[in-house]
């Protein structure tokens, strides 16, 4: 996700207003506060992204990258990296998500890290359990379960599609036993679904990076002139 950002100034008309130095100037000083401008947004985001969203992550919030403007080429990029750009432009821009590989992982009864994410591993764990039988204690923790009453099995997990709930995705569900004779119910712990997602836009990151550039440009072009001029030989 990549937001060019450049001055709408008609930079003839500013030329014509300079004497001889400072004209000679203006590209560099321009070039260098479309780039400054775009440091001042980047500083900008980390807090933005805290606002906008569910406890972003670091990961999430180190992602931007700078290109930097040239005299020869008068535009400042910020942007968001391969890797962030992928699931933070669903944030931006909203629309429909297809499912990636398989299927879309969307958390149900699990205990989530601070982030609000599933842990790294822990889906391949969970499988593993339900497939074998056997329920460690990070599957357990995971599952909320803080304690076992000895000789009760209290975890039984199932990998795959419900037969009596055909409508239901694959996906890694609890087994609930059903109180005084009463059937049991499955409880969606991870779920699979092969339909895609609609997400809403919550990141305005082109509105942020616009005010930003609005406040920041002319300033930071007076400034990187007089300094151009001041030291020129």
């Amino acid at each position: 996700m990549i937001f060019n950002f450049k001055i709408d100034t008609n930079v003839g008309a500013v030329l014509r207003g300079l004497d001889d130095v400072a004209r000679s100037q203006a590209p560099f000083a321009m070039a260098k506060a479309l780039t400054r401008t775009a440091q001042s947004a980047q500083k900008e985001i980390p807090a933005a992204l805290d606002k906008s969203l569910d406890r972003p992550t670091e990961f999430t919030k180190r992602g931007t990258f700078i290109a930097a403007a040239r005299k020869t080429n008068l535009i400042a990029t910020i942007g968001f990296r391969d890797r962030q750009a992928g699931y933070l432009k669903y944030q931006i821009d909203g629309g429909f998500r297809a499912p990636s590989k398989v299927a879309l992982r969307l958390p149900g009864n699990v205990t989530l890290d601070a982030f609000g994410n599933i842990p790294k591993g822990t889906i391949n764990k969970l499988i593993e359990a339900a497939r074998s039988g056997k329920y460690g204690a990070l599957v357990r923790r995971r599952l909320g379960v803080k304690g076992r009453r000895k000789g009760a099995n209290d975890v039984s997990l199932f990998y795959g599609r419900p037969i009596h709930h055909p409508s239901w995705p694959v996906g890694i569900y609890r087994r609930v036993p059903g109180a005084q004779g009463r059937p049991g119910k499955l409880v969606p712990i991870v779920v699979f679904p092969k339909r895609s997602a609609f997400y809403r836009p919550r990141f305005a990151f082109r509105a942020l990076v616009e005010r930003v550039a609005n406040r920041e440009i002319v300033p930071q072009f007076d400034a990187a002139l007089a300094e151009a001029i001041r030291t020129a030989r």
